[in-house]
């Protein structure tokens, strides 16, 4: 801002000092001139300005730190993540597998008595049969197997299905030749 511009807006338009300025020279009770208050504008705004370097200039020092923070953390916990995320992999591996033993196990164990053994295993909590090592519950699976055909007997394996055999059959007589028919019939006679 310039100061002619400055003075000309703070100036009644008919040349005349404002009422509560006195014409006299400052200092002693009468308010600041356009001037005065002018330059102790600039010097306000001159001290916020350098204050506001100093924080920029800070900001900017602070910003790469935080990046370069970031950077070395990032570094560090990534042999950390991946070893973390290796590990859940490998953990979901085993819990899968161990799943499928117990499935198959259970299957084992239900085909002698269910018509269809995978309906054993659908109605069972297969992870009740895992013990902490991993080992299966033998024992536990066919007490369970045992409990679920009482509970759903209609899972159960039929004991004979129908036979199409209409009984004992006697042996065939011996069959006749053409000479034991002429025999027999000139005893007949």
């Amino acid at each position: 801002m310039s100061e002619s511009s400055t003075e000309t807006s703070a100036e009644p338009a008919g040349g005349t000092a404002p009422e509560n300025q006195s014409p006299t020279a400052p200092g002693i009770g009468a308010e600041p001139t356009v001037e005065e208050r002018l330059a102790a504008a600039e010097a306000e705004r001159d001290k916020w300005q350098s204050l506001s370097r100093k924080n920029e200039d800070r900001a900017k020092v602070n910003a790469q730190k935080a990046k370069r923070f970031d950077e070395l953390e990032a570094a560090s916990k990534s042999d950390l993540d991946k070893a973390n995320d290796r590990a859940t992999q490998a953990e979901g591996r085993v819990s899968a597998l161990t799943q499928r033993a117990v499935r198959a196990e259970v299957k084992a164990l239900a085909a002698a008595r269910f018509a269809d053994p995978s309906d054993a295993a659908a109605f069972l909590n297969l992870g009740d049969y895992v013990d902490e090592e991993g080992d299966i519950d033998t024992k536990g699976i066919e007490k369970a197997l045992a409990d679920l055909l009482k509970s759903k007997p209609h899972l159960a394996r039929a004991d004979a299905g129908p036979s199409f055999d209409p009984g004992a059959r006697t042996t065939a007589a011996k069959p006749t030749s053409m000479n034991d028919l002429i025999r027999q019939a000139a005893a007949g006679s």
